[in-house]
């Protein structure tokens, strides 16, 4: 069971404590160049723990939207290595190891990806950030680093990790290139299963194996969605091709910023409207508000 029960802002920020529920806060819902709902960055909320499912170029000042900011949140997991996933984490890595507290934040990551994100995407701001520092620096100068282990769910290869009372599973999603055929052949990129409760797709091309099979399990699902065909998403036109039992469970997250404007985005001969809870979806996910889980 679940309900949306509060909003948040400068005035009412948010708590990153809860009385046992399980909250899924998205901090944004836009997609990579989106401006008005920030980018698709979500807190994971329960009891004493949390974490911070990407921080893109526009976390931080997500992050201030609800009354935080990169030294209050202390635990990350970043999805793959596009900028609006991983712009803020420059920030984070600065801001705790010169202003922050005496411990690191912790940092969710397979070692594989460890490798990828530091050598690839962060150490050009980071890793000669001190003089006389003997070696160059590290992700793991930074982040307290947290390794998931290797499992199965639902017969997918997956990485788990057990963060206090929030059991986070990584799972594959086929993103980019857009000429990858498989999970196999793409570059690191994952959506998350929360609790065996809530699935969040991750930044996915269309593959209708990957909802149809969490849905056996899943209560609520929040799917990735473009408001066009083509590239490395999954577009609103084939989300509708989802079974009617399955698209009943899904919020839609991760869009442009005329998702409000389906005549701008739906043509004549769309079988859809372009409003999602006429389409049969649950909606359009909502940026800043609490979706709690008992």
């Amino acid at each position: 069971m679940y309900k949306i029960t509060e909003s948040f802002d400068k005035e009412h920020p948010l708590p990153l404590t809860t009385d046992g529920e399980l909250r899924i806060v998205f901090v944004g819902v836009g997609s990579a160049f989106a401006k008005r709902n920030r980018q698709s960055n979500i807190l994971i909320i329960q009891g004493d723990h949390h974490l911070l499912m990407d921080c893109g170029t526009q976390g931080p000042l997500a992050l201030n939207d609800v009354g935080l900011n990169v030294k209050t949140v202390r635990c990350y997991l970043p999805t793959h290595s596009h900028a609006d996933h991983i712009g803020g984490f420059e920030e984070i890595m600065l801001t705790n190891r010169y202003f922050g507290k005496p411990t690191p934040p912790e940092l969710i990551i397979l070692r594989d990806y460890q490798e990828i994100l530091w050598s690839k995407s962060l150490s050009g701001g980071a890793e000669y950030c001190e003089a006389n520092q003997g070696r160059p620096l590290q992700l793991n100068d930074f982040f307290e680093i947290l390794r998931p282990k290797a499992t199965q769910v639902l017969g997918r290869k997956c990485w788990v990790y057990q963060h206090g009372p929030i059991e986070v599973v990584l799972v594959r999603t086929r993103h980019f290139p857009d000429s990858a055929d498989s999970v196999d052949e793409s570059q690191w990129c994952c959506g998350l299963y929360i609790n065996r409760r809530v699935w969040i797709s991750g930044d996915t091309m269309f593959d209708k194996e990957y909802p149809e099979r969490f849905a056996q399990e899943a209560e609520i699902m929040f799917h990735d969605c473009q408001l066009f065909t083509g590239g490395v998403h999954a577009s609103y036109e084939e989300l509708m091709t989802l079974s009617p039992d399955i698209r009943a469970k899904c919020y839609l997250y991760h869009f442009g910023d005329n998702w409000d404007q389906p005549e701008t985005w739906v043509r004549e001969s769309d079988k859809f409207t372009g409003i999602p809870e006429e389409d049969g979806f649950l909606g359009w996910a909502q940026p800043r508000i609490a979706y709690d889980f008992f």
